[in-house]
């Protein structure tokens, strides 16, 4: 299981729609950091509700720990635990 470090930020995606809602991302600060901006972080939630895991850690220095799926294009990190970093 590989961990990744970096700030977790939330983005509004479908506005004006029925989906509306929080999308979360995590900007990487070490080795992911010189391929990605920002890794897509899946929730577990529908896509209008607040992810209970995630939600409260916005804006704050993360490790997420779970499977890292990376393409060509993309890269999304599936949870299985995150906890915040204590600098």
């Amino acid at each position: 299981m590989d961990g990744i470090k970096g700030r977790l930020k939330v983005k509004i995606v479908g506005q004006g729609t029925r989906s509306e809602g929080p999308e979360y991302w995590l900007e990487p600060i070490e080795e992911y950091k010189n391929r990605w901006n920002e890794i897509l972080v899946r929730k577990t939630v529908h896509l209008w509700q607040d992810d209970p895991l995630l939600q409260p850690l916005v804006g704050k220095m993360v490790v997420i720990r779970g499977e890292v799926i990376e393409t060509k294009s993309t890269i999304t990190i599936d949870p299985i635990d995150v906890e915040e970093l204590k600098l």
